[in-house]
């Protein structure tokens, strides 16, 4: 089958414990590389917290922040960005100050956070041992006062990232940015939600990419676990959702593979190109 490129979401999906690529795994997509495969990783992180696992496979381009910024990686510069206009993100913010939620900024590959959020992550906000690595891996540009940041730079991000949440804040948090205009929320968690521009997702970034490849979709293989990734799996010629995965994404993908500690990107990419590889 001719696929060349092969676009796979990183969380719940290419890796286990969100920071290990198991070794099968990162053979499947090497030998796909060798088979001609343009490798993309997709993920709702910015550039800067890819994790080296993967910045050290034959990567060529990264789908970042939901789609809010593609990056060649070689150039290690963006080609492609939807990002949030500078209003929009006011308006957003605007609401947030009204809760009191771990909060940060995507711009240029980096995170901005508040001064002194890091530190309370684990007991102010309650953070599960789970999130620890989303907090203790970045490195974080910090800010005093969101609001007062974007209104004197006038900063348009990438993407505005709550990476976890209580029930009810979450439910209340959603309906309220539901109103406002020009945005598209989605989760790659049940507990998170990641804030982009409208024109920002996983499959339009894919669509441009290959556009720009002269890659027809028909052409591409894309796999992911979770609402985020919904339309770059629709987009794909070719899909598959890990097993335990949302049923969101494993109703857009073309098939159903393992679950993601079991191997199941590798199972997936091995049917596909007809090909094994060693546990």
């Amino acid at each position: 089958m001719d696929i060349r490129l092969l676009a796979f979401d990183l969380d719940g999906t290419a890796l286990e414990k969100n920071a290990v690529l198991p070794k099968r795994n990162r053979e499947a997509l090497l030998e796909a590389h060798r088979r001609g495969a343009i490798l993309v990783p997709a993920t709702g992180r910015m550039r800067g917290f890819i994790p080296r696992c993967i910045t050290e496979l034959p990567v060529e381009y990264a789908i970042t922040s939901n789609g809010g910024v593609v990056y060649d990686m070689a150039a290690n510069k963006p080609i492609i960005d939807n990002l949030i206009d500078n209003k929009t993100a006011i308006a957003v913010q605007d609401i947030l100050d009204g809760f009191d939620v771990y909060l940060e900024y995507y711009t240029g590959g980096e995170a901005i956070t508040k001064t002194g959020m890091p530190e309370r992550s684990r007991t102010h906000y309650g953070m599960p041992e789970v999130k620890w690595t989303f907090v203790d891996s970045k490195g974080y540009t910090f800010t005093a006062d969101f609001g007062k940041m974007l209104r004197e730079t006038g900063l348009c991000p990438e993407k505005i990232n709550l990476p976890y949440l209580k029930k009810a804040e979450r439910s209340s948090i959603w309906e309220k940015l539901s109103g406002i205009d020009g945005l598209r929320l989605t989760s790659s968690v049940q507990d998170n939600i990641e804030i982009n521009s409208a024109a920002a997702h996983k499959g339009g970034a894919l669509r441009e990419l290959c556009e720009m490849l002269d890659i027809h979709m028909e052409q591409v293989m894309a796999l992911g676990d979770n609402g985020n990734d919904v339309t770059m799996l629709e987009a794909a010629g070719i899909s598959a959702a890990m097993e335990d995965g949302s049923g969101e994404a494993k109703k857009a993908a073309g098939m159903v593979t393992a679950r993601h500690d079991d191997n199941g990107l590798a199972e997936a990419v091995c049917k596909v190109f007809g090909f094994t590889v060693s546990p």
